[in-house]
C-alpha cells in the first residue's frame, strides 16, 4: 500500500513538471538592437508589425497548451499539451526578444533618418 502511494505521488509530482508556464511567464531572450542596425524606419516598423504578429500567434499558443496541460493533469494525469508538441516556450521567448529589439531599433533607426533629412 505505501508503495503505491509514493508511486502516486511521484507520478503527480512528475506530470505537474512536465506542464507548458503561461505566456506571461517566459523570459524573452537577449536579442541586440544592432541586429537590425542597418535597416530604413519602414522597415524596421514592418519587421516590428511581423514580430509582434509571430509572438501574439505564440503566445495564444503557449496558452493553449498550458491551459490544454492544466486540463490533462487534472483528468488523465499526463501533461497532453506539452506531450504533443504545444509547449512553444522556446520560440515564444525569441519572439519576445525579437519585439524588444526592434522597438529599440526603431528608435535609433527613425531618429537616424529624421536627422539625415533635417541636415539636407
Amino acid at each position: 500500500m505505501k508503495t503505491r502511494r509514493v508511486l502516486f505521488i511521484a507520478l503527480i509530482t512528475l506530470a505537474v513538471t512536465g506542464c507548458a508556464s503561461r505566456a506571461s511567464s517566459v523570459a524573452p531572450a537577449s536579442v541586440s538592437a544592432a541586429e537590425y542596425s542597418g535597416m530604413s524606419c519602414a522597415d524596421t516598423r514592418s519587421e516590428l508589425s511581423d514580430a509582434r504578429e509571430r509572438s501574439n500567434a505564440l503566445t495564444r499558443k503557449q496558452n493553449n497548451a498550458a491551459t490544454t496541460d492544466a486540463a490533462s493533469v487534472f483528468l488523465v494525469l499526463l501533461p497532453l499539451g506539452s506531450v504533443f508538441g504545444g509547449d512553444v516556450s522556446g520560440e515564444l521567448a525569441q519572439a519576445k526578444g525579437e519585439v524588444g529589439a526592434l522597438e529599440r531599433a526603431i528608435t535609433i533607426n527613425c531618429r537616424k533618418e529624421s536627422i539625415a533629412l533635417d541636415a539636407s
